[in-house]
């Protein structure tokens, strides 16, 4: 390979690789999701495939429709579903029945070598931004079409690969098309290397599948059942980052303790609970937890200042029944979450000043 920062991606990695590999396949009762990632476990050959990969769950959301139409325009093709977590998969496989639905292998160049060889997808549909340079090698080797949908490259992504612009433009030559979301996306992937004739601007899907709002019947229901009043005041916290909690904490307390406000936290990581618990109980607030074994915790919650969902997928849930819903992401440099769906539910949606990625989304 003539590129020598892509020949270093492609083989530095190797004796990593080949451990990692030796390891998962001497532990044949081991995690599922470790002989996954690294290709131990393969999909079942098939004749005719389409490879869909988004990363994780708000991504798969937003080309979920796009696979539902590939399945409904092409029965005779098999649909392979690849996400980047766990959570991911739970997503897709709620949303796509008639997919296969598995965990990407990491991007050494043997394991995805392995898995396309396997899989023999005649088309790749990559979401966003989820360009693995092993992953577009080896499937336009295998012979197969790739194409990048939802396209996206932020001012803050640009400056990142434009340091590695060598190694991009020539991963960039081996996709068929970019549909990217706006102008400035697609200028980007230019300056990148991208074929102009190959790059379109066609927006973004998730506009095509806004959730459609929740009746008034089950927003009272979903209320009834956590115990809140008809009457009280809710505040969601969407998708709440690392750090952003805190300093909504004290923007909140005057609604808290004057309006009686409910304020229910969504975070959009899991991990970052024991953080929001701790800082909720140094202030004195009282709270419960929902989650996939008491969906609606003791039924009191109109009792409590707090409202923590430790449990994936209840986010427009949670929206529907809010007055006012805070989007995370927004408060730190991460670049926003989905406004979409706190919108579509009716709810006065606010955002912080770090929304580079939603940009267009808020317009």
């Amino acid at each position: 390979m003539a590129n020598p920062g892509l020949s270093f991606y492609r083989y530095a990695p190797l004796p990593l690789y080949g451990l990692l590999r030796m390891a998962a396949a001497l532990s044949p009762f081991g995690r599922a999701e470790l002989r996954q990632r690294l290709a131990v476990d393969l999909p079942a050959p098939s004749q005719r495939t389409v490879w869909f990969h988004a990363a994780s769950v708000g991504e798969i959301s937003t080309v979920a429709p796009l696979v539902v139409e590939i399945g409904q325009r092409f029965p005779e093709h098999r649909l392979i579903v690849t996400t980047m977590t766990a959570n991911g998969m739970k997503r897709a496989q709620s949303l796509l029945e008639a997919a296969t639905v598995r965990l990407l292998p990491l991007d050494f160049f043997p394991a995805m070598r392995r898995f396309i060889r396997a899989l023999k997808p005649e088309t790749v549909v990559i979401g966003e931004t989820e360009i693995w340079p092993n992953l577009v090698i080896e499937a336009h080797r295998a012979g197969a079409r790739i194409a990048l949908v939802n396209g996206r490259i932020s001012a803050r992504s640009f400056s990142w690969y434009r340091a590695i612009k060598p190694v991009m433009a020539d991963v960039l030559a081996l996709f068929d098309c970019f549909l990217m979301r706006t102008s400035d996306d697609a200028r980007r992937i230019e300056l990148l290397g991208a074929d102009s004739s190959r790059v379109h601007v066609v927006g973004n899907t998730k506009f095509d599948v806004l959730p459609k709002p929740m009746s008034p019947e089950t927003r009272h229901q979903i209320r009834a059942k956590l115990g809140i009043q008809h009457d009280r005041p809710v505040i969601t916290l969407g998708s709440v980052r690392q750090g952003e909690f805190e300093l909504l904490l004290d923007a909140l307390k005057p609604v808290i303790e004057t309006l009686g406000a409910l304020v229910v936290v969504a975070p959009r990581h899991l991990n970052i609970l024991s953080t929001i618990r701790e800082q909720i109980g140094t202030a004195g607030y009282t709270f419960e937890e929902i989650d996939i074994s008491n969906p609606f915790g003791s039924g009191k919650a109109g009792s409590l200042d707090f409202l923590l969902v430790a449990q994936m997928g209840r986010l427009l849930e949670m929206y529907a029944i809010a007055d006012i819903a805070i989007v995370g992401g927004t408060f730190r440099p991460f670049g926003g979450h989905n406004p979409l769906e706190p919108v579509s539910q009716g709810a006065v949606t606010i955002v912080g000043p770090f929304t580079q990625n939603i940009d267009d989304d808020i317009r």
